[in-house]
């Protein structure tokens, strides 16, 4: 296991721990969370297993399973904290199309022996588009009285990072695959640094965990 992999799953077992710990302190969303957690926990521990221990020489199709899940929780975590009913309803209303079309990449575009790069970057689009609605959102209303002592702030901004990294990564990776390996290799361990920094913000916004004081609800729809 290289130093990067031990790396990840130190931060990741520090923000689920502390999600585990404070998640009475915290809104609902830190279910969301926790959930995510444990499922890139048992996806990357199930990866390692098949290819290092199980003799997969490929094990891709485990993170064409792991996208259109992981679509889903995030989904459902903005639905709960966005406001507006219809970006609310409208994301919502995606996640049964998007595990469709995860199915349809996965048997006529990406088989589940190559890199799902399509979805990934769909499913990164919309996470991108979603937290910077967000973000405009609880700036617009105003109705976070500390926005720096905000969980959802952090784990937002750390969403945003992370995806738009993913679009940077997954964007090329498909083709350095085919042209250059050592290449692909050196931006998917690009990659470590969008998936470090997420944790980081997602343990500072652990570290706000008491509930932030909402002022009333302001409909401007």
């Amino acid at each position: 296991m290289s130093v990067f992999t031990k790396a990840y799953f130190l931060l990741l077992l520090i923000t689920l721990a502390l999600y585990l710990f404070k998640s009475r302190k915290m809104g609902t969303y830190s279910r969301h969370i926790i959930a995510l957690m444990l499922l890139w926990l048992l996806t990357t521990i199930t990866a390692i297993f098949l290819s290092s221990y199980a003799g997969f020489k490929n094990n891709l199709f485990v993170f064409h399973i792991l996208t259109p899940v992981e679509y889903g929780i995030l989904t459902l975590l903005f639905n709960h904290v966005i406001m507006n009913p219809f970006v609310k309803k409208m994301a919502k209303l995606s996640i049964l199309p998007f595990f469709v079309l995860c199915m349809l990449s996965a048997f006529f575009l990406q088989p589940v022996t190559e890199n799902n790069a399509y979805m990934i970057i769909t499913e990164s689009v919309i996470i991108v588009f979603l937290s910077l609605y967000y973000l405009r959102e609880i700036m617009i209303l105003q109705h976070v009285t500390e926005l720096h002592r905000f969980p959802m702030f952090w784990i937002t901004v750390g969403l945003l990072f992370y995806f738009t990294g993913n679009l940077l990564i997954e964007g090329m990776l498909n083709y350095m695959i085919k042209h250059s390996m050592t290449l692909a290799l050196r931006s998917y361990r690009l990659g470590y640094i969008f998936k470090y920094l997420l944790f980081i913000l997602f343990i500072t916004g652990a570290g706000f965990s008491k509930r932030t004081q909402l002022l009333p609800e302001t409909n401007y729809y």
